[in-house]
């Protein structure tokens, strides 16, 4: 099984536009509210895959019946701490003429002491029956930023393999305990190694040092220039699909479900990529939020090319 942990969830609220005139009017050509969290992103695709996921973390009691809607009409199995509050909204302002996304995230609701603790317990005890931990996104107020760091700890303690996506200081905490796999974006990786590449390493040489800590995957997202996935043995890029966005939220985490994917089904790093690159862009071709399924992850596969660096 595949435990997918979200503790801060969001509602998505992508607003089109012909074209983002910072400080100034912009008309609206559309809009569309979805509600999202990476970790949620991750299990709803791999559900779509056929793989056996369970969705962990917090819910808020204001508006929190939305997020269990969502999860029972994909048919997500879920298991959240119920907390006091209501979940964020996150602004997403897609710009078609240049297809970026800038967005604008709310923090998130305060979490007790109380309701981490009983996360942590719970954890622990659904770990017992987990193949893979999936431990992505922000943190909400009132949890600390190591709290990635112990439970890849105790993830690690039952021999269960953890993928870390996330940024800033819980990426930084988070290393510290060597997940199985770490999928940073460009911004997110030039952020936690900038020392290194200030002093002159490149991006392969800092990824090949980082595997060879401990950690023994990392998956770098490059977005228009595609992934590269490095192991202690080998290192391949993938070159983006030719495909026309239609939405870029959930690409990363589809990325993760489809390397989850690979591994379940004991596949080399490769084909890890390939999963990983095909699951990304049946995501990127979808509007919103909406995630890739298997037809797309099947149509796509053979599309994907990886080149092997070293």
């Amino acid at each position: 099984m595949i435990l997918t942990l979200t503790l801060n969830p969001c509602i998505d609220k992508t607003i089109y536009l012909d074209q983002l005139e910072v400080g100034s009017y912009n008309r609206v050509k559309s809009t569309r509210e979805d509600l999202a969290g990476k970790g949620l992103n991750v299990s709803i695709v791999l559900n779509n895959l056929g793989e056996d996921t369970l969705c962990k973390g917090f819910n808020f009691k204001s508006n929190g019946r939305l997020l269990d809607e969502l999860l029972d009409s994909h048919k997500v199995a879920r298991d959240f701490i119920m907390e006091e509050g209501a979940i964020r909204t996150n602004i997403k302002l897609f710009d078609q003429s240049c297809q970026v996304m800038t967005e604008v995230n709310e923090a998130g609701p305060l979490v007790s002491k109380s309701c981490l603790e009983k996360l942590l317990k719970d954890m622990e005890a659904s770990l017992e029956h987990a193949d893979i931990l999936v431990m992505s996104g922000s943190i909400p107020p009132g949890v600390p930023a190591d709290i990635y760091r112990k439970l890849i700890r105790m993830a690690n303690g039952k021999q269960v393999k953890t993928i870390l996506d996330a940024a800033g200081e819980p990426l930084l905490l988070g290393l510290k305990e060597k997940p199985f796999l770490i999928k940073p974006n460009t911004l997110e990786f030039e952020q936690a190694f900038s020392r290194e590449i200030e002093s002159g390493m490149d991006t392969l040489e800092i990824a090949r040092q980082v595997v060879s800590s401990g950690i023994p995957y990392l998956c770098l997202s490059m977005g228009a220039d595609g992934a590269m996935l490095v192991d202690r043995e080998h290192a391949y890029r993938a070159r983006p699909l030719p495909l026309k966005p239609q939405g870029l939220t959930g690409a990363g985490d589809s990325m993760v479900a489809g390397m989850c994917y690979a591994i379940q089904n004991h596949l080399g790093t490769s084909d890890m990529l390939r999963y990983a690159m095909a699951a990304a862009g049946g995501s990127i071709r979808q509007e919103g939020t909406i995630l890739a399924g298997k037809s797309d992850v099947e149509e796509l596969l053979p599309l994907v090319e990886v080149e092997t660096l070293f």
